[in-house]
């Protein structure tokens, strides 16, 4: 199936500012393509209402971690770690639906690519509180990370810290896609927020 998405909210019910399921409407009507599920507690129920509304407006929807909640919950992919379930494990679990890897370096993103990825994230680009990450990737670590996707035919998503003031400097690099959490989750407007990321790319 067709790839989709250029800006990839990591929706965190907990981290949201505003009331969550208003948030992450308003994040959708300003221009967010893909939606991660990414709660810091089990939550069926939120793990469902998400899914249904990314579904009535066309959205895919991954699950982050949870390989079996991703399937069962007839969700469109899953998103796995370098320290979950191995990514080799998590595509055939799968099958069919979309796998995305986060990754670090360049052997990572070769890894992913071997066993059957359809995209990576990549970072922190930036420093970011959300993963605990102090530092964040130099322009030349980008640029390889973006040269070892091409090769590899893997759609990357930057990922780490990234919101409106850093956001030009990594598209100067050739980054395209992003995925986001707090730059539009604690946003006081979740929509001018996605819209303005979306401006960018």
């Amino acid at each position: 199936m067709p790839f989709p998405g250029r800006l990839y909210l990591l929706f965190t019910p907990q981290l949201c500012r505003r009331e969550p399921w208003g948030t992450l409407t308003a994040a959708l009507d300003g221009g967010v393509d893909m939606v991660q599920w990414r709660s810091k507690v089990a939550d069926r129920d939120g793990f469902v209402r998400c899914r249904d509304l990314c579904r009535s407006r066309g959205i895919p929807l991954v699950v982050n971690d949870d390989v079996m909640l991703a399937v069962r919950g007839r969700a469109d992919g899953a998103h796995v770690g370098q320290k979950d379930l191995p990514a080799e494990a998590a595509r055939k679990i799968l099958v069919e639906g979309w796998l995305g890897v986060s990754t670090h370096e360049v052997a990572q993103i070769k890894a992913a690519a071997l066993a059957g990825a359809n995209y990576v994230g990549f970072g922190p680009c930036h420093p970011t509180s959300t993963k605990g990450y102090e530092v964040g990737k130099t322009p030349a670590e980008i640029e390889a990370a973006i040269e070892a996707c091409a090769h590899h035919k893997l759609p990357l998503f930057a990922i780490g810290g990234i919101d409106k003031t850093n956001l030009l400097a990594l598209r100067a690099l050739g980054i395209d896609s992003i995925a986001v959490c707090r730059a539009i989750l604690d946003s006081d407007d979740p929509r001018a927020a996605a819209a303005e990321l979306r401006a960018c790319l």
